[in-house]
């Protein structure tokens, strides 16, 4: 039996949800945060900040003296795609509206940004660059001297064995030589201690590891990750929907206006009339699968959250549902009736 004990920090729900693998990460980070109290943290590859954003909220709430810095030249690699600076715009203006006083964003080289920390400062290092084995294993080694005596180092993705990752291959070799365990949702997510002076609870888990009993805190945390995205997602189809409502609406106008010109218009001949009014049934025909695929999409969120209740003790996505209600309503209000006629509806 593993003494682990609950903490609320467990359930921290994150203000900001960009979508990312690392969503399912955030229950453990906050815990984390809350057993290592860290002073300096560093990310090295942040994107579209899922991560760097979960650790400056979690500081911010646990009001923890430390400072997060973001390392990244938000260009991209070949794993996370090329991308223009529309990523790190909305991120910079979000971290500087949110958590400028506790965090910093360096636009710059992994390499670049070594000569601005001193050698044993880095409480947290979490290495989620270019993913390959050579780079993974050149990210640890150039920083490993600038990690505490304290030090945790967290790798993403190494469940993840396509695509030429080798966080897997360079984890197996590195997670022998210091007290680790490693979470196999959401991508994985490899938690070496390789400072010696460790808090208690992070060593139970590395002796959990070690022999095997670790099953039931990776499905804990696994559970309480899925909320997370859960939650995401959910904003994801509320997004869709009202891109969906206004294309509805859109589409009704056009076709009752362009019907009233037809039907007004004494200039149009018969044979135009006609090859006109055939398109309308296509027309309403995909409004109506275009209305499908939009009750279809929430009606999965709902199943996905109903599992989500009954797989873990978090509760919060429950907050969510008064939400897609007013979306049905509003759907039902847009979809007008002439089109569903038009179709024998």
């Amino acid at each position: 039996m593993i003494d682990f004990v609950l903490s609320p920090s467990m359930l921290m729900m994150p203000r900001k949800l960009p979508h990312s693998a690392w969503l399912g990460h955030i229950p453990f980070a906050s815990w984390l945060l809350d057993v290592q109290r860290p002073q300096h943290i560093v990310e090295l590859g942040t994107h579209n900040g899922a991560s760097f954003l979960a650790l400056c909220q979690a500081v911010e709430a646990q009001q923890i003296s430390s400072r997060v810095f973001a390392v990244d030249t938000w260009q991209g690699d070949e794993h996370a795609g090329f991308y223009g600076d529309e990523i790190y715009a909305e991120l910079r203006d979000y971290q500087q509206r949110h958590y400028a006083g506790i965090s910093e964003m360096m636009r710059m080289r992994f390499d670049q940004a070594l000569e601005y920390f001193a050698d044993g400062s880095i409480d947290l290092l979490h290495i989620d660059g270019l993913h390959t084995y050579e780079a993974v294993r050149e990210d640890f080694e150039t920083w490993r001297k600038k990690l505490s005596p304290r030090a945790v180092v967290l790798f993403h993705d190494s469940c993840v064995r396509e695509r030429g990752f080798g966080v897997w291959q360079y984890w197996s070799e590195i997670s022998t030589e210091y007290p680790s365990f490693e979470f196999s949702h959401t991508h994985g997510l490899g938690v070496l201690l390789v400072g010696q002076e460790q808090p208690e609870a992070l060593l139970r888990l590395a002796r959990a590891s070690r022999n095997g009993e670790f099953a039931s805190i990776n499905q804990l945390f696994d559970s309480l990750g899925r909320n997370i995205k859960n939650v995401e997602e959910i904003e994801r189809v509320n997004s869709a929907l009202t891109a969906a409502h206004g294309e509805i609406g859109r589409l009704n106008e056009e076709c009752a206006r362009f019907r009233a010109l037809l039907d007004k218009n004494t200039d149009v001949s018969d044979e135009h009339y006609t090859l006109i009014e055939a398109q309308l049934p296509a027309l309403a025909q995909g409004l109506s699968l275009l209305e499908r695929r939009v009750i279809d999409g929430m009606n999965d969120m709902r199943l996905a959250l109903d599992e989500s209740r009954e797989a873990s003790v978090n509760n919060v996505v429950a907050s969510v549902v008064p939400r897609m209600e007013e979306q049905d309503r509003k759907l039902n209000h847009l979809l007008r009736p002439w089109w569903r006629r038009a179709i024998g509806r």
